[in-house]
C-alpha cells in the first residue's frame, strides 16, 4: 500500500537548499546596491528615505538571513541523514538476503 509509506523528494530538498543560498546571496548584495546610488536618485529626501529604509531593513534582513541559514543547514542535514538511512537499509537488506541464500 503506497499510502502508508513516507516519501521525501531528496533532490527537491537539495534544490531548495541551493535556492535558499541564492536568496541569501541576493539579499546580501542588495545591501551594497542600496548604498551604491547614494546622491544619484533625487536629492537629500530620496537619499534620506533610502538610508532610513536600509537602517530599518538591516535588522529584518539579519533575522531573515539567520533563518535562511538555519533552513539551509536543516535541509542539507535531512538529505544527508535520509540518504544514509536509505543506504544503510539497502545494505542491511542485501546482507540479510545473502545470509538467507
Amino acid at each position: 500500500m503506497a499510502g502508508d509509506r513516507l516519501t521525501v523528494n531528496l533532490d527537491g530538498l537539495e534544490d531548495f537548499a541551493t535556492e535558499l543560498e541564492s536568496i541569501r546571496h541576493g539579499m546580501d548584495t542588495a545591501r551594497s546596491w542600496m548604498n551604491e546610488f547614494s546622491g544619484e536618485l533625487g536629492g537629500r529626501e530620496v537619499d534620506g528615505a533610502i538610508s532610513h529604509f536600509e537602517s530599518h531593513w538591516r535588522d529584518g534582513r539579519g533575522r531573515v538571513d539567520k533563518n535562511c541559514e538555519e533552513l539551509i543547514k536543516m535541509a542539507k542535514q535531512a538529505v544527508e541523514s535520509l540518504r544514509k538511512a536509505d543506504d544503510d537499509l539497502t545494505k542491511s537488506l542485501r546482507d540479510s538476503a545473502e545470509q538467507g541464500s
